[in-house]
């Protein structure tokens, strides 16, 4: 699980890339490995793992070998494994070979997983989560 300590430990990584709480940002993350903890919007690309914080509000299109999510994201998320921890929020587009949501964690939107999503061969689709109506 993310905790306070693993993620200030994972900014003093070298390599990784740490966006903190206090820090908003438009545009594009390429690299190997990156945090965030703050607000970001845009395109993220990479070849490692991407964590958001429990802090994190992300709107992205998201390409990353292993996600970790312990905030808000939006947008679309492909992966090999994706974890949706107990604080994480995700609304729109799930694409993963791996899927893992723990309890108390918000899954909203269309979900591929299995061998099929994120390149594989084979799999299992998973329909969009239903919704309240009032």
């Amino acid at each position: 699980m993310a905790t306070s300590a693993k993620i200030a430990g994972m900014a003093q990584e070298p390599g990784r890339t740490f966006i903190d709480a206090d820090t908003s940002i438009d545009g594009k993350i390429q690299g190997k490995d990156a945090t965030i903890a703050g607000k970001f919007k845009g395109e993220v690309t990479i070849t490692g793992s991407l964590v958001l914080s429990p802090t994190a509000n992300v709107d992205a299109t998201v390409q990353a070998d292993l996600v970790e999510v312990g905030g808000a994201f939006s947008g679309k998320l492909t992966s090999r494994k994706v974890v949706v921890l107990e604080t994480g929020k995700v609304m729109g587009t799930l694409d993963a070979g791996q899927l893992v949501v723990r309890e108390g964690a918000v899954l909203n939107g269309p979900v591929a997983a299995g061998k099929a999503a994120a390149g594989g061969s084979g799999g299992a689709v998973a329909p969009a989560a239903p919704t309240a109506k009032s």
